[in-house]
């Protein structure tokens, strides 16, 4: 069974919004994770439920993303939202191996790798490259984003 997520001081992009919402996707993953490890009859249904959350919150999270940057005019909207879309489609991917595997330590296993290792690395870096330029607005700062 993969370890708690932790929403550690390397995750923060200084926006108070994204920092929130990527909490709460932190908060939802472990809330998965919990599910499974509990077992017993409820922990498919629970699963199921926490799965749905954290699917409808991952969409509603990058909406929120990409409605930032495009208020902002940021110069990779496009690359960033693809890896969006692309990773949506991970997630949802997930639901069907919810429903093959089971609320299982190999299921978990699996929301690790393509969930939760994903949605950290990207934080670290897609998403604070993006926040600081949008917070450092002005100016080259392309050079930032490479």
């Amino acid at each position: 069974m993969p370890e708690h997520a932790i929403f550690v001081p390397a995750l923060y992009t200084h926006n108070e919004t994204i920092d929130n919402q990527h909490k709460e996707l932190i908060k939802r993953v472990n809330d998965l994770y919990d599910a499974i490890e509990k077992g017993g009859d409820a922990a498919g249904e629970k699963a199921k439920e926490s799965l749905e959350f954290l699917t409808q919150y991952t969409v509603f999270h990058f909406q929120a993303e990409e409605n930032l940057m495009k208020q902002t005019g940021y110069p990779l909207f496009t690359q960033h939202k693809k890896i969006h879309d692309d990773f949506v489609i991970t997630v949802r991917g997930l639901v069907d191996k919810l429903n093959e595997l089971g609320p299982t330590p190999e299921f978990a296993d699996l929301v690790e790798k393509e969930f939760t290792a994903w949605i950290i690395n990207h934080i670290q870096g897609t998403d604070i490259k993006t926040i600081e330029w949008i917070n450092n607005k002005g100016g080259d700062q392309m050079q930032n984003l490479l």
